[in-house]
């Protein structure tokens, strides 16, 4: 049975080691002066929620792919990340960094697309009258096939060359069938012609805002004493790890073909707890927290990390209902998700969600 990688949750002191979290900062907001009728008051959090947007972030800018002769042990590395549920510790866990994973599934998907070619030529040869046709066009597949790792620095290779890559890719079968599952996993490929190879890991941008609003009822004191604490709210995630790669895309007919595709290589699932300390009155309240969870792996003799963060990055007093002795506050939280491999950030979310205060109204000689 394979070792599970996880992401293991930061004590605070080491939480402060990531450069995002060095310090914790504390966000206040004033709730709305005049209160308001009690379905204004739900609509005005609802709206609250859905005003979120996702993160406005630029993808990671592509870089040079150096394609290698694959081995099966190299392959068995890229299965084994395939199959994980916690894909960016298992890249470190296998000695992979970024640019080594997309090195290794770009020499791999070359070699899955030749092994699929020379079934197609093995059903065209079976037509006697017609052999000596296919013949000389496997010989433009070959070439077709050889200058695409050639592209990425990988020359010379000759057809005996190729057939040992294809039979290292087929030797397990699991290797061979998780190739075949990132490659058919391909979406919005577009035939183009670029200068170079090149390939990144995409970010995942999303608002997944939570719906599920906190009620919290505060003592009688609330505008003469402010309350606070902290409460644990519970992230967990899931997202699937993508990768955009100018890859060789060769067909029988056209086997010197290019496309960009993007591929979705395995999934990532996370959990965090993120504690959130508040400090609350009837005039305002003020909200901070943050969180890591992180593996680490050693690439060339070079520490790397992956890490998921959550913190809060913004607090909305929303607005108030009720009157005398018995009010609402709307208390508005968003949090930042993010995921990094080596640096590279591959999820990137807004989580909003709701906090509801109950407790006494403020008096109109309260200078809020």
């Amino acid at each position: 049975m394979p070792v599970p990688r996880n992401l293991v949750a930061l004590n605070e002191a080491a939480i402060k080691t990531i450069p995002d979290l060095k310090t914790v900062t504390r966000l206040e907001t004033k709730f709305v002066k005049a209160p308001v009728k009690a379905v204004e008051f739900k609509a005005a959090n609802t709206k609250w929620l859905h005003s979120i947007k996702a993160p406005k972030v630029e993808q990671p800018k592509p870089g040079a792919i150096k394609a290698v002769a694959i081995k099966s042990a190299d392959v068995s590395k890229l299965a084994a990340v395939s199959k994980s549920t916690s894909a960016t510790a298992e890249i470190l866990a296998q000695g992979l960094g970024p640019d080594q994973t997309l090195n290794l599934l770009y020499s791999s998907l070359i070699a899955y697309e030749y092994t699929k070619l020379k079934a197609e030529r093995k059903k065209r040869s079976t037509v006697a009258r017609t052999k000596a046709k296919t013949d000389a066009e496997w010989t433009k597949v070959v070439e077709g096939v050889a200058a695409g790792y050639a592209a990425a620095g990988l020359k010379g290779l000759k057809e005996a060359d190729l057939d040992k890559m294809a039979t290292e890719l087929s030797r397990n079968k699991a290797n061979f069938n998780a190739v075949a599952t990132i490659a058919n996993s391909a979406a919005d490929s577009v035939e183009a012609t670029e200068p170079k190879v090149l390939g990144g890991f995409l970010t995942h941008v999303a608002v997944v805002p939570d719906l599920v609003a906190q009620v919290v009822a505060a003592p009688s004191t609330l505008c003469t004493t402010p309350i606070q604490g902290s409460f644990s709210k519970h992230f967990s995630r899931s997202f699937a790890l993508k990768v955009r790669l100018y890859v060789p895309c060769p067909s029988w007919t056209n086997p010197f073909r290019w496309c960009w595709k993007t591929f979705t290589i395995a999934s990532v699932s996370f959990s965090l707890n993120l504690s959130v300390g508040y400090r609350i009155t009837c005039c305002g309240a003020a909200a901070w927290g943050q969180a890591a969870a992180q593996a680490c792996g050693s690439i060339v003799g070079v520490k790397v990390c992956a890490n998921c963060t959550a913190k809060i990055v913004g607090v909305a007093g929303v607005g108030r209902t009720g009157s005398g002795s018995s009010c609402s506050y709307g208390l508005g939280l968003n949090a930042e998700l993010k995921c990094t491999l080596a640096g590279v950030t591959v999820l990137y979310l807004s989580v909003p969600f709701g906090w509801t205060i109950t407790g006494p109204c403020p008096p109109a000689s309260l200078p809020c």
